[in-house]
């Protein structure tokens, strides 16, 4: 495993790190299982306390409130006494807040200090009849709009707490999920040096759209391409039956049908619902790497894992990335774990990294 470690972070994180590096478990073993692990297993955990809240946010590449939302289940831990920070954890391209990896980091946080907000980002999951559209890598005024919202709903219902301590908010983001943060991040108006998180773990997540695009277009991706496609089809479909448009538009119900690629699906849907002039301008100003160095007095302390034999998303720009800023990153690159996967004879090692990690800074 390569690190790259930011010198504020404490010894005894990086102490761990070095006492349990990652190691694949059987029969988990290479990207490809390594990615798959979490589709062939039966999540049968509970969260113990979800309270559901909806964040308002404007329509599309609009100022006006038009009565979209977004859903968020907040999950705390037992004792808020000792309440660590709250945690916004957000989900893959065509996922949700169901989807079982999100679903264990969640538990994982609640149970060791910290409250957890699961969020499914616009049109996706169980909030597919709350907004109309769909987010993209760069939906930084739906994100930034949640977590200001969500800023005031702390203030208001633990308030007491907040006399106490200062209680920091982090951020989550799985695969696509830590792009999209992350681009709220350097899109956010800073209010008097205020950064929109105060720390943020990025777990396999594409900085790069453009070489993502390419990868997931090889042959040896093309059962994955057409799963992911599926989730997106039906995903899309769903929030034009919703609207309307789907029983009496022919034209449009051909168009969904015939889409053979996610390349295709963003330069036909995406790119365009999102104001972006085309696919290639939406891959150049939606991918964070292209941002970082002129924007890096926005950004929080972070945390990117990736591994090299990510069947998905190259590993080489979150590598780049090594050398540079070093006080303000965290940089993991393992030989094996492949798409947000990492799993181990313990458990989730991405998981217990993100943990300590929070714990750490």
């Amino acid at each position: 495993m390569e690190l790259e470690r930011n010198n504020s972070i404490s010894f005894s994180f990086s102490d761990y790190l070095k006492n349990k590096p990652f190691r694949e478990v059987l029969p988990w073993i290479g990207g490809d299982l390594q990615t798959l692990r979490d589709t062939f297993v039966i999540d049968f955990g509970k969260s113990k306390k979800n309270k559901k809240i909806f964040f308002p946010i404007n329509k599309i590449l609009s100022k006006k409130f038009e009565c979209d939302y977004l859903l968020g289940f907040l999950e705390l831990p037992e004792n808020l006494n000792s309440l660590r920070g709250f945690v916004i954890v957000t989900h893959g391209l065509g996922g949700s807040t169901k989807r079982f990896g999100l679903r264990r980091i969640s538990r994982k946080l609640a149970n060791n200090g910290f409250g957890v907000l699961k969020l499914n980002l616009r049109g996706s999951g169980s909030a597919r009849y709350l907004a109309k559209g769909n987010y993209c890598a760069r939906c930084s005024s739906d994100v930034i709009s949640a977590i200001n919202y969500f800023k005031k709903f702390i203030n208001l219902e633990f308030k007491d707490l907040l006399k106490m301590n200062n209680i920091p908010i982090y951020g989550v983001g799985l695969s696509l999920g830590g792009t999209i943060l992350l681009n709220a991040c350097l899109d956010y108006d800073e209010n008097k040096g205020e950064k929109l998180l105060d720390g943020l773990a990025c777990v396999s997540s594409p900085l790069d759209l453009s070489s993502c695009s390419l990868c997931i277009e090889k042959s040896r991706n093309y059962i994955y391409q057409k799963w992911l496609l599926h989730r997106l089809k039906n995903q899309l479909w769903d929030g034009f039956n919703d609207e309307g448009q789907i029983p009496n538009n022919e034209k449009l119900r051909k168009k969904i049908r015939a889409l053979k690629s996610i390349r295709e699906f963003d330069q036909k849907f995406t790119a365009p619902s999102w104001g972006f002039n085309s696919l290639e301008d939406y891959y150049v100003k939606a991918s964070p790497i292209f941002r970082i160095q002129n924007s890096i007095k926005k950004l929080p302390q972070m945390l990117f894992i990736h591994a090299k034999d990510d069947p998905w998303v190259p590993y080489n720009a979150t590598l780049n990335l090594r050398g540079k800023f070093i006080d303000k990153f965290t940089i993991f690159i393992t030989e094996k774990g492949g798409h947000n996967g990492f799993h181990s004879i313990n458990g989730c090692w991405s998981d217990e990294v993100v943990k300590n990690w929070f714990i750490s800074i």
